[in-house]
C-alpha cells in the first residue's frame, strides 16, 4: 500500500477489528524522539504509538475549533474557582447556565475550602453560543480562575 505523499506504508488490522491499523515511518532528530520518550513516560503510554496517535487526535481536535461555521456543534468543558462569599457571584452563574439551558449541560460543584468553590460545566451547541458562554462565565466579576477545553462530540474521531 502507498499512501500519497511518503511512499510505502504497511497495513493490519486492529486487534479490535474497529479500523485497519496503518505502519510508516517517521523521521525526526534523535534528541526529539529522547524528548517524546520521556513525556510518553511520564504520561503512562505504553508505547510511542500510542503517544503520538493521541497527539495527533489533539491537534485535528483543536483544528475543528478554528473552523469558521459559527453553527457547527461543538462541545467542551469551562472550569471556574471562585470564593463563594463574593456578593451574588453564585447566583449570577447559575442564573447565567439557566439562561443558557440549551448550552450548559451540565455543572459539577465542588466545596475546595471554607472560602472557595469549583465549577466545572460542560457546554454543547453551536460554536458561537459555546464561545460566548465560556467567555461570560469566566470572565464573570470574581472569578479568581476560569478555563474554557474545547473537545470533540466524538462523531469524527478515529
Amino acid at each position: 500500500m502507498m499512501d500519497d505523499q511518503n511512499g510505502p506504508v504497511e497495513a493490519s488490522n486492529d486487534e479490535r477489528g474497529a479500523e485497519e491499523l496503518v505502519r510508516f515511518g517517521i523521521s525526526m532528530p534523535a534528541s526529539l524522539v529522547r524528548e517524546l520518550d520521556v513525556w510518553r513516560r511520564k504520561h503512562g503510554y505504553g508505547s510511542r504509538s500510542e503517544a503520538v496517535r493521541d497527539l495527533v487526535r489533539d491537534m485535528l481536535i483543536a483544528g475543528e475549533w478554528d473552523i469558521s461555521d459559527p453553527d457547527a456543534e461543538m462541545v467542551g468543558v469551562v472550569t471556574i474557582v471562585y470564593r463563594h462569599t463574593t456578593r451574588e457571584l453564585s447566583e449570577h452563574l447559575t442564573q447565567m447556565q439557566h439562561h443558557h439551558h440549551d448550552v450548559a449541560q451540565a455543572a459539577l460543584h465542588v466545596h475546595l475550602n471554607s472560602d472557595n468553590c469549583l465549577e466545572a460545566i460542560v457546554l454543547r451547541g453551536k460554536q458561537s453560543e459555546v464561545v460566548h458562554l465560556a467567555q461570560h462565565l469566566i470572565s464573570a466579576r470574581g472569578v479568581l480562575h476560569g478555563k474554557f477545553i474545547p473537545t470533540t462530540t466524538g462523531e469524527e474521531v478515529s
